[in-house]
């Protein structure tokens, strides 16, 4: 079920384009030297980050990275080059920042492993009500507070609704 039957539409796939151009614009005056190396938290932020990339407008580089499901005190580089990020500008792109505990540590190594010049990140959704660990978001598309399990535009619940155009909310599956 990809289409998003059974979720409840929070925000439409017009009003979820119009925050990714203004987040794109945002992003491009902030980083206007370019050389941005982008780095996708797989699988939440694959549709987001492939619209975000394409209004962006200056030079950038991509690359992903999974936070091991076996050991969380994992992440694996996959699908990337091997690039040097020291002394780049990093954007970490997260489909969903929500009790802030995988960011932090995602950050956190990325900060004492890769030496980058600077690390921002973007999220389709920021969920600062309900953070467990402090973590800034420097680019958030939308602040949800409302309660429920969020999919679509690349979001899944159990890996279903990931297709579906809008962004949606279901209750617990």
């Amino acid at each position: 079920m990809s289409n998003g039957h059974g979720l409840s539409i929070v925000y439409s796939r017009d009003a979820i384009a119009r925050r990714v151009q203004d987040l794109g614009t945002q992003i491009t005056a902030d980083f206007s030297e370019g050389n941005i190396a982008c780095v996708g938290v797989l699988p939440n932020s694959m549709v987001f980050m492939a619209d975000l990339i394409r209004v962006i407008d200056c030079s950038l580089t991509c690359d992903f990275l999974k936070v091991g499901t076996e050991d969380s005190k994992r992440v694996d580089v996959a699908f990337g080059q091997p690039n040097d990020f020291s002394a780049r500008d990093v954007l970490l792109i997260q489909g969903v920042v929500d009790t802030g505990i995988t960011l932090s540590f995602i950050a956190g190594h990325i900060e004492e492993t890769w030496k980058p010049r600077t690390l921002k990140v973007a999220a389709l959704i920021n969920r600062e009500n309900h953070r467990k660990v402090d973590c800034p978001v420097d680019y958030a598309c939308f602040e949800l507070s409302k309660e429920g399990f969020v999919a679509g535009y690349g979001l899944g619940i159990h890996e279903q609704h990931r297709g579906a155009p809008f962004l949606g909310l279901a209750e617990a599956p």
